[in-house]
C-alpha cells in the first residue's frame, strides 16, 4: 500500500517540471525570464484569482519565443496538476490528457470554459485549487530562482 501524495508533494513535483521544461533546450527560456513570468502569474492568481491566471498565462503564451512557449507550459503544467492525485477525484476533465504546451494553445477555448465551469463552481475546491497553484507557482518562482545564480 502507497501513502497518498499530499498537495505540497504535487506543487512540487508540477514546479520541478515546469522549470525544467521551460528551460530545456526545446523551449530555451531563459531562467531570469521565467522568472518574471511567474513572479507576475503569481501576482495575477493572489489579485485576481484563478480564471484569470488562465487568462494572463494565454495571453502570454504563443508559438515564437520562448517565454512564450513557457507560458504555455506553464499552463499545461498547471492544468497536469489537475489530473494527478490526490485533485484528480475532484474533477471530470473532458479534455483528455493534455501532453505539451503545443496541445495547451489547441486546447485553449475548452480549457477556458472548464475552468470557468468546473474550477470555480464550488467555493472549497476553488480555494483548494488556488492554494496548490499559489504554491506551485511559488516554488517554481525559486527554482528558476536558483537556475540564474553561479553558486560557485
Amino acid at each position: 500500500m502507497s501513502t497518498p501524495k499530499t498537495l505540497d508533494y504535487l506543487a512540487v513535483k508540477i514546479a520541478q517540471e515546469m522549470v525544467t521544461e521551460a528551460t530545456s533546450p526545446t523551449i530555451g527560456a531563459d531562467p531570469k525570464d521565467l522568472e518574471n513570468l511567474v513572479t507576475r502569474a503569481l501576482g495575477v492568481l493572489q489579485a485576481q484569482g484563478v480564471y484569470a491566471l488562465y487568462l494572463y498565462l494565454y495571453s502570454q503564451s504563443g508559438e515564437k519565443k520562448p517565454i512564450q512557449k513557457a507560458a504555455a507550459c506553464i499552463v499545461a503544467k498547471l492544468w497536469k496538476a489537475l489530473e494527478e492525485e490526490p485533485v484528480k477525484k475532484l474533477f471530470d476533465l473532458s479534455t483528455g490528457q493534455v501532453q505539451s504546451w503545443g496541445d495547451m494553445l489547441k486546447k485553449k477555448n475548452n480549457i477556458l470554459r472548464q475552468v470557468a465551469e468546473s474550477l470555480t463552481a464550488e467555493l472549497d475546491t476553488l480555494l483548494l485549487i488556488r492554494d496548490l497553484y499559489e504554491q506551485t507557482l511559488i516554488y517554481a518562482r525559486y527554482h528558476a530562482k536558483t537556475l540564474d545564480k553561479d553558486f560557485s
